[in-house]
């Protein structure tokens, strides 16, 4: 397996953010899935709420993750923008 390219940070400023979905963000629907990179390079999703808590609770501030959610033609994918908001809704 190649090695991925390591960055300072993510620019992920094309995204729209989950804080910016007007009401709530669906954090514990079922088709929601939360993508984690995190600061070594490693990739991780989480689509059950068990996954989606220690994905959250495992997060550190370098790391990007991101949550793809279905919309009624293509799937939405948003910067997780606010994770104590996130945290909280998931319990």
């Amino acid at each position: 397996m190649q090695d991925i390219p390591r960055f300072a940070d993510f620019n992920a400023s094309s995204l729209r953010r989950t804080s910016s979905v007007e009401g709530e963000f669906p954090w514990r629907g079922q088709t929601v899935t939360l993508i984690r990179i995190d600061a070594k390079g490693i990739v991780t999703q989480a689509t059950r709420i068990t996954e989606k808590r220690a994905t959250l609770a495992q997060t550190g501030p370098k790391d990007l993750v991101l949550a793809a959610w279905p919309g009624q033609w293509s799937q939405d994918v948003f910067l997780v923008d606010d994770l104590k908001a996130a945290r909280e809704e998931i319990g």
